[in-house]
């Protein structure tokens, strides 16, 4: 039956220990050990490069034992590579706030989301330039992230990081590396409507305005200009679409 080789083979992959049975199953019993090893070897090797601070962080030990939990759980369930580190901070990143340092998940969720930012898609080209009368079109590779402590930049050698909240607009440059920049909670708020794409830019901004009770005059005009040519410059901000008819 084909879908007991499949759930044989999961097991033998990704088991604390495979089964005789599930061997005797599949047939050439080396071959599967060794081809065990392989699978886990690579999944671990993707998840080790984009975790890489935080197995720093809480120390080799502590990182492989996590990594095993997940394997015996029966994980992963994505087929695809680049989504493995992913799945398995959702799996850890609860225990590590549970038995780690306060700033670790921090850390780990920056590290995923910066993961997910370099391997993010091809942006899509907007119909035409940027306008307040336009729904805006941003890149597919932005992410806004809400943080208790400052992870994306170096901790202190001793106390790690103290707590300062900080909110992140992590991006990706020309080079395909993810870069963060630091957002006050209106500019992140707006950034979050412009991922929606759901309103034009106008709509979004006094929505999110009236929700921070801020009023719209030359100060606010002249901030936001800054703020959306800024975008622009890092390619975060591509254009636009017309609304809806």
């Amino acid at each position: 039956m084909l879908a007991d080789h499949a759930k044989a083979m999961q097991r033998v992959c990704f088991g604390a220990e495979p089964s005789e049975a599930d061997l005797e199953l599949l047939g050439s019993r080396e071959r599967w050990l060794v081809y065990r090893d392989l699978v886990r070897n690579r999944l671990n090797h993707v998840i080790r490069v984009a975790l890489a601070r935080t197995r720093d962080a809480i120390g080799e030990d502590t990182f492989a034992r996590a990594v095993d939990e997940w394997f015996n759980a029966g994980s992963p369930k994505t087929r695809y590579l680049r989504h493995i580190p992913g799945e398995l901070a959702e799996f850890a990143i609860p225990i590590w706030q549970r038995t780690e340092a306060p700033w670790v998940a921090d850390l780990a969720g920056y590290e995923i989301t910066a993961w997910d930012v370099r391997h993010a898609p091809a942006d899509t080209a907007p119909s035409s330039e940027f306008a307040f009368d336009r729904r805006p079109v941003l890149a597919t590779a932005v992410r806004v992230l809400r943080l208790a402590y400052p992870v994306q930049t170096k901790p202190t050698p001793d106390a790690g990081y103290e707590p300062d909240p900080t909110i992140l607009c992590l991006y990706r440059d020309r080079d395909h590396r993810p870069i963060p920049r630091k957002l006050n909670p209106l500019a992140a708020d707006l950034l979050e409507a412009w991922r929606a794409t759901d309103q034009t830019v106008a709509e979004s901004v006094q929505r999110v305005a009236a929700a921070h009770h801020t009023q719209i005059g030359p100060e606010f005009i002249e901030k936001l200009s800054t703020l959306i040519a800024d975008l622009i410059e890092r390619g975060i901000l591509l254009g636009g679409h017309s609304p809806p008819q």
